[in-house]
């Protein structure tokens, strides 16, 4: 079982948004659905922090690591993965947000 990896910074950005949830298929307090929709329309990337860390940890020199996208990857051996064995709550769950996502009108994009 493999997955797409790109090198490309775009394209990983856009494959990820691809496997997730619309919020509404997750969530159902409109507090909560306004604050990720419009505080985080991007994904939860916090700005905020990225600053921080610049600023208090890589400008001061302290250890850092610099990885590729590519080598920023999982490997789980197929065997692993067919012996794995979620909670039936837990399959039910994932199953009703597909079916809640999949019945939510989409946002055209153009």
């Amino acid at each position: 079982i493999s997955d797409e990896t790109s090198a490309n910074l775009f394209e990983n950005v856009y494959a990820d948004s691809e496997r997730l949830f619309e919020p509404r298929a997750v969530f159902s307090d409109k507090t909560l659905l306004l604050h990720i929709t419009k505080k985080f329309p991007s994904g939860f990337r916090d700005y905020k922090l990225e600053d921080k860390v610049i600023k208090y940890w890589i400008e001061k020199n302290l250890p850092t690591t610099k990885i590729t996208l590519d080598t920023n990857v999982t490997k789980l051996p197929p065997d692993l993965i067919s012996k794995m064995r979620l909670a039936p709550s837990l399959i039910s769950k994932i199953e009703s947000f597909e079916l809640k996502a999949s019945k939510l009108r989409k946002k055209r994009l153009y």
